[in-house]
This record gives C-alpha cells, sequence and structure tokens, in this order.
C-alpha cells in the first residue's frame, strides 16, 4: 500500500514539474523580447549614462560586424570599431580620457577611481 501511495506521489510531482518547465518555457520567450526593445534603443542612441557590460558588449560586435562588412582589416579595423563605439557611447571616451589622465598623474586604485568619477562628472 505504502509503495502505491509512494508511486503515485513520485508521478504527481514528476507531472507537477513537467508541467512548471512547459509553463517556463512557453513564458521565458515572451520575457525575453520584452527587454530587447529597450537595451536596443539604448544602444542606438548615445547616452550620458555608463551602459551595462552587456549593452557595451553588443554594441561592440555590431560595430565589429559594420568593420567586417566593409572589408576593414588589422589597424583599420580596430580605429573603426574604437570610432563607431565612441560615438554609440561618448561617456566612454570621456572616461578612457579621464582615466589616463589620472595614471599620468600617477594616481592609483581609490584615488584614480575617485579622479576618474570626478572627471567624468566635470564634462
Amino acid at each position: 500500500m505504502t509503495r502505491k501511495l509512494l508511486s503515485v506521489t513520485a508521478a504527481a510531482l514528476f507531472a507537477l514539474s513537467s508541467a512548471t518547465v512547459v509553463f517556463a518555457q512557453t513564458t521565458t520567450p515572451a520575457t525575453t523580447a520584452t527587454p530587447a526593445p529597450a537595451a536596443t534603443s539604448s544602444t542606438s542612441a548615445p547616452s550620458s549614462a555608463m551602459p551595462s557590460k552587456d549593452e557595451i558588449k553588443t554594441a561592440r560586435q555590431a560595430c565589429r560586424q559594420d568593420a567586417t562588412g566593409q572589408g576593414l582589416k588589422g589597424q583599420a579595423r580596430k580605429d573603426a570599431v574604437k570610432s563607431c563605439l565612441q560615438q554609440k557611447y561618448p561617456v566612454l571616451a570621456k572616461r578612457k580620457t579621464c582615466h589616463d589622465q589620472g595614471t599620468a598623474k600617477g594616481l592609483e586604485k581609490k584615488a584614480l577611481r575617485n579622479f576618474v568619477k570626478q572627471c567624468v562628472a566635470a564634462a
């Protein structure tokens, strides 16, 4: 009797977990499709806020594809990708400039981080 009860319970748990997986699979594409347009709009319009790593990665891939489509190779390709990223995210270019200035002044770690924050905010 307990063996039957155990089997029925196991079957019910399996069915419930399978239903949850199916439900999760059917709702996941709708959930991931919703944020994508927001990320696309933020990568296409220059922003003064610091972009997320995912946004930078997506923008860099798009810039690389553009450079490849133009048939660029070597240093010309690197320069084109860098220029493309600077056009999409001017704050990254400013941050790099500030970081280089702080490094030239001999700042390190926390002092450098604070200098970069103040420098970017001043722009």
